[in-house]
């Protein structure tokens, strides 16, 4: 019966499939088939593409009814086992703004309403780390309280404006004028609204409680685990929440680390160490750039590059911008790889960033992975990505969690009507 199961292959949607690796991490186990997956941005359209030919893509704003339906009629006669993806994190990450009202901070609500319909057997959704301190406003609010909430949002506007407004001053000072008083309110503010949300704490809940709310709601059981990548082979100590959401009480389970960090593996396991940066991108230090795959170098000018000289190993090129130009030390897996528009990590013997598919590599994309678009196209993609390993682990677990419940359904004893 194990054998047979594993012949067959589960069907799979992913949402905000991105580039595709999470896809590329579910394909690489030989467990399942990515039916169609959704995506919005062109750029990460078009390498999702190039990447998984026998997908279908369905390309478009999930909000919207017309692109919903094309989803929902992709399985109208295919059963959906699996569910898989990731809402937008930004209105999530601690290193945003986190607004309140940021549209993408409630696209996890699309994601349920596709699970409710399609009802599949296991979903998984992830996140940044971000997302487990993250609150919203509660679901239900007095009529003070709402009073309380909408002060909150109308300073919060008020300091995204002033925000605004010094970003354009910047770019263009004699079209925008930012005066030292708007800096004075734009501090005044942040003080404000911190103390408004600590005395009014009971306006909020924490995010992961909403999600599992409502996945509750449509009759699902939920966990979640924080999982670091390197702990899987990712040569990154990249953090992520990932949700396992059940029907049918199938047991949950979460995959074990196969790897651990040096000198911390436990006695009864026979693991590897963790992957280092030199290990993974080493050999292509000394190569020629080659867009076809992406190793694309970067341009610094002169002044800059000086800058990167001075720059040692585990320190950044600007000092307390610890992931933006930070020189990763080569014999540890490497920070979070982040597109940080354009502050990618600088490598650790060369005087210069690192090029996409180094960075590609550090979130354990084959070279034979190919992404479209520009360069800074390319590495908002490679920074939003699932590392296909750590899809690879989780999707093992899903692919046992389901073998062990069809194996279960088959030893089910026959009940006749009358209930013996």
């Amino acid at each position: 019966m194990i054998a047979f199961m594993k012949n067959n292959k589960y069907k799979v949607l992913d949402l905000f499939a991105g580039c595709g690796g999470l896809s590329k991490g579910l394909e690489s186990t030989n467990r399942f088939e990515i039916v169609a997956a959704n995506e919005i941005w062109p750029p990460a359209q078009d390498t999702y593409e190039m990447n998984h030919p026998e997908t279908k893509l369905v390309k478009g704003d999930i909000t919207k009814k017309k692109i919903k339906n094309q989803i929902l009629d992709l399985f109208s006669d295919i059963k959906c086992d699996v569910i898989v993806g990731g809402p937008p994190c930004q209105a999530y990450s601690i290193s945003g703004s986190r607004n309140l009202d940021d549209p993408r901070g409630k696209l996890f609500e699309e994601y349920v309403e596709i699970v409710a319909r399609l009802n599949p057997e296991i979903f998984v959704m992830e996140n940044v780390k971000g997302i487990l301190t993250m609150k919203h406003e509660k679901e239900v609010l007095s009529d003070g309280e709402l009073n309380e909430l909408n002060l909150i949002k109308e300073l919060e506007n008020q300091r995204r404006e002033l925000l605004l407004l010094r970003k354009r001053h910047k770019n263009n000072s004699e079209k925008f004028r930012f005066t030292d008083e708007d800096a004075d309110r734009i501090h005044s503010l942040k003080k404000e609204i911190e103390q408004l949300k600590k005395s009014g704490s009971n306006l909020f809940e924490p995010v992961v409680d909403i999600i599992i709310r409502r996945f509750h709601q449509t009759g699902y059981e939920v966990k979640f685990m924080l999982l670091n990548s390197a702990d899987y082979g990712v040569p990154q100590k990249r953090e992520r929440v990932i949700f396992i959401g059940v029907k049918d009480e199938i047991p949950i389970k979460f995959p074990e680390p196969t790897h651990f960090k040096p000198n911390g593996t436990p006695a009864l396991f026979e693991n590897s160490n963790w992957v280092t940066v030199r290990e993974t991108i080493d050999q292509l230090k000394d190569l020629e750039e080659d867009e076809n795959w992406n190793h694309i170098f970067t341009t610094h000018s002169e002044k800059f590059t000086d800058k990167i000289k001075k720059t040692p190993v585990g320190k950044s090129v600007f000092g307390g911008y610890s992931d933006s130009f930070y020189r990763n030390p080569p014999d540890e897996p490497s920070r979070t790889v982040k597109e940080n528009h354009g502050g990618v990590l600088v490598h650790y013997e060369k005087d210069r960033v690192m090029t996409p598919r180094e960075l590609a590599r550090l979130q354990s994309f084959e070279d034979d992975f190919i992404f479209k678009g520009s360069k800074s196209q390319t590495l908002v993609q490679i920074g939003n990505a699932v590392p296909p390993l750590l899809g690879k682990a989780v999707g093992e677990s899903v692919a046992e969690m389901l073998d062990a419940h069809t194996l279960e359904k088959t030893q089910r004893p026959l009940v006749n009507k009358t209930g013996v």
